[in-house]
């Protein structure tokens, strides 16, 4: 669970290169051809972060969604692209004829990232705060079918591409609208619902889930424990899987109508006489990249052997019930010494820290 996938800002980018295809043509225009493979580039182009990756898990924490998702290189970044689409158009367009779609496109992109719920820094590399609006699930398949189902009206009506695209794109721009007003509907019900009555000015943060728009997933933090519910807007009866369920039944199962109020007690670290090695592990120097992602920070589970205790952590923003989570770290601390190794859980398999 990272990003908007890459495709998905891809098709959004030249959707919206189409929608701004400048009418009636001007000398020097590109066709509407070549300005919508410009916007499919320029907006697949942010995610090429991904390469920080082989430096290591926590170089990818530190700078995905990073300096080529800044809002403030936005410029510098369609410089570039714009300059490298003319040469590959062996001149046939001046750079200034894609500066204008590429600076549209990364804005798109950036915009489908802020969002989501991982969070954006986009004010890299001035600051490394992360930006979210967490309106829209990473993979969100009316998302994506909006966007496509403007592109085939857009390259079939060819005719009226330009009006079609546009139409497409309002559509898209509404629909993120109404999922911002459901998660509006959410925060509301957690105030209602809320099973404690002093919360220490806690926030309520209402995520958005998988299968369906109107799944959500709220979370309030307090200073040792998050409350948390799954809930679905106008789900009338509780769903029901057989356990050969496929992962997204299994994972829609998990929202519940709201007349159902079952919140769930998670505390940060633990209870008992763990919580101490928890918290040791959790403020060890090896763990602070993953201290400034995770933003709801938990204890995912403990382990016991003879000689150690192994501590798991997850961000409540990535946990979907019992289902496995990705972004899981953890240390194993030895008995009686204090000394710790560290690690990410990958497939239930323990990799070292790098």
């Amino acid at each position: 669970m990272r990003s908007m996938d890459t495709l998905t800002h891809a098709l959004s980018t030249m959707l919206a290169a189409r929608a701004s295809h400048p009418l009636p043509p001007k000398p020097g225009q590109m066709s509407l051809a070549a300005r919508s493979w410009a916007g499919f580039f320029a907006g697949a182009f942010p995610d090429i972060d991904f390469i920080a990756g082989f430096a290591g898990i926590t170089a990818y924490l530190n700078y995905h969604r990073g300096i080529t998702h800044s809002l403030l290189m936005i410029p510098l970044w369609a410089l570039l692209l714009a300059s490298l689409f003319s040469l590959l158009s062996r001149g046939r367009y001046e750079w200034r004829a894609f500066y204008g779609v590429c600076v549209l496109s990364l804005f798109v992109h950036i915009f489908g990232d802020i969002i989501t719920a991982y969070g954006t820094m986009v004010f890299a590399p001035f600051s490394d705060y992360k930006l979210s609006f967490p309106t829209t699930f990473i993979i969100d398949p009316y998302f994506t079918g909006i966007i496509l189902l403007g592109l085939i009206l857009s390259f079939t009506l060819k005719r009226q591409a330009q009006k079609f695209a546009l139409y497409g794109f309002a559509v898209l721009l509404v629909y993120v609208l109404a999922q911002s007003w459901w998660q509006n509907m959410a925060i509301k019900e957690a105030y209602t619902s809320i099973p404690v009555t002093k919360l220490d000015n806690a926030k309520v943060h209402a995520l958005p889930q998988p299968v369906s728009p109107f799944n959500w997933k709220i979370i309030i933090a307090t200073p040792e424990h998050y409350y948390v519910r799954y809930i679905n807007l106008f789900r009338s009866e509780e769903l029901h899987n057989s356990p050969q369920a496929n992962i997204f039944s299994r994972a829609n199962a998990l929202y519940l109508p709201l007349q159902e109020i079952e919140w769930e007690v998670i505390p940060k670290f633990g209870v008992g006489p763990t919580q101490e090695i928890a918290q040791r592990i959790w403020q060890d120097d090896a763990l602070a990249d993953v201290r400034r992602f995770m933003l709801f920070p938990a204890v995912f589970r403990f382990e016991q052997a003879t000689d150690y205790t192994c501590v798991w952590f997850a961000d409540q923003r990535f946990v979907l019930g019992k289902l496995r989570a990705p972004f899981i770290f953890g240390g194993c601390e030895q008995h009686g010494t204090q000394k710790r190794k560290f690690f990410r859980l990958q497939d239930e398999q323990p990799v070292p820290l790098s």
